[in-house]
This record gives C-alpha cells, sequence and structure tokens, in this order.
C-alpha cells in the first residue's frame, strides 16, 4: 500500500473496523501488486491477487449488508461431486442414448433436480448479496451490479491457471488491475461511509434522549 492515509487507508480502516480478515485480504492484494514479481512469477503474482480480491468481494456481504443470503446447503458443487458415484450405482443408464427420451433411475432424477435448482438459487443468491452490497437494497437489476459482477469475474477469470492463463494469454498491466480494484473501492468507501454515518447520527440522538432524561430527572 503506498497511501496509508489517503483512499486506500481510509478503505483499509473501514474494513478493519468490520472485518479484520477482509482488511487482511485488501491490504494483501495491494501488497503484492506493489512489488515486482520475481522472474517467472508473473502469472502467480497476478493469480495471487486477484484471488484476495475475489475473497474480498466473497465476504463482503456478510460484512456490510444487512440482508445477506448465506449459501446454499448443500451447495450445487457438493451435489456435482456426488453425481459419478451415482451414476457409477446405475451402469445401465446411458445417457448417450440415441433417442429422444431416455430413462432415468428415480435417485439420478432427484439428484439432478436438487442440482439444477441448488445452482439456481445460488445464482440468484449471488446477484441479491450483490445489490445488498453495492445498493444497500433488493433491486437486482440497478445497471451499477453488472459492473461489480463484471469486477468479480475479472478476479475470478485470473484467479484460476486453468481460464485466462491458457494459452499464454497476455497478463493484464498493474493499471487495468488496479482499475477493477477501484470498483470495489468505490463500494466499499460508499457502503462504510453511509454506515459510520448512520452509528454517529444515531449516537448523537441518543447523547440527545440521555441529556433530556438527565435534565428531566
Amino acid at each position: 500500500m503506498n497511501d496509508p492515509i489517503g483512499r486506500q487507508g481510509r478503505v483499509t480502516q473501514n474494513l478493519t473496523d468490520r472485518s479484520p480478515k477482509l482488511a487482511g485480504m485488501y491490504k494483501s492484494a495491494l501488497r503484492i501488486l506493489d512489488s515486482e514479481p520475481e522472474p517467472g512469477c508473473e502469472a502467480a503474482r497476478v493469480a495471487i491477487v486477484c484471488h484476495c480480491m475475489r475473497e474480498l468481494m466473497n465476504g463482503l456481504p456478510t460484512a456490510l449488508a444487512d440482508t445477506a443470503v448465506p449459501r446454499p446447503n448443500p451447495s450445487s458443487g457438493a451435489l456435482l461431486s456426488k453425481l459419478p458415484g451415482l451414476l457409477a450405482e446405475n451402469p445401465d443408464l446411458d445417457l448417450n442414448a440415441d433417442q429422444d427420451v431416455v430413462p432415468v433411475p428415480k435417485a439420478v432424477a432427484r439428484h439432478l433436480h436438487k442440482l439444477v435448482g441448488a445452482r439456481a438459487r445460488e445464482d440468484g443468491r449471488n446477484r441479491m448479496n450483490a445489490a445488498a452490497v453495492v445498493t444497500g437494497g433488493t433491486d437486482t437489476e440497478h445497471p451499477v451490479i453488472n459492473q461489480w459482477n463484471d469486477a468479480y469475474k475479472f478476479f475470478l477469470g485470473w484467479t484460476h491457471l486453468d481460464r485466462n492463463h491458457e494459452g499464454d494469454r497476455e497478463l493484464p498491466s498493474d493499471e487495468s488491475i488496479r482499475a477493477v480494484i477501484r470498483v470495489v473501492e468505490d463500494v466499499i468507501e460508499v457502503r462504510t461511509t453511509a454506515f459510520f454515518e448512520n452509528v454517529r447520527t444515531l449516537q448523537d440522538l441518543l447523547n440527545e434522549i440521555n441529556a433530556t432524561d438527565e435534565g428531566s430527572g
């Protein structure tokens, strides 16, 4: 971090007040981005920065929003991991059968139903949590949410070596990464400033009430 008392310093302090772990992710991303990569470690440097930012974005709904939607349990990932074993238990099932309708055992059909349902809930959850963080409300169609989601996709894509890193694709520049980080910083500043202003307003109101009570006593 190169501006401890500037914008990044404010974001760090506001995050620390709400979640020291998330503040650590943010500071780690900035520290690594400010450092020069060792030869051969350029891709790893980008992946680590983006991983920290992705984890920060994942944690912000719980830290900043009052209406964060919890992850479905079991998750789609957990259900998907069980599917190969379930299919192995039904060796007669041929999903590649050349026919319009393929009979599926009840156990497999129910599992697929759970899997699709969990994935749908996760997609809805992600957008609802984005709305809660970015706008403080429930409008999942707000235009700014698309910018937030684009930032998340950017970090997610460069976190995994098997995605954007494939084919020796040119790594994003430090400035382009900082530009996406600023999207997240903007949201944190707006949401935390509003939070602390509300806290101060509430405290002023309580002080006024207490003063009135003491005067009447």
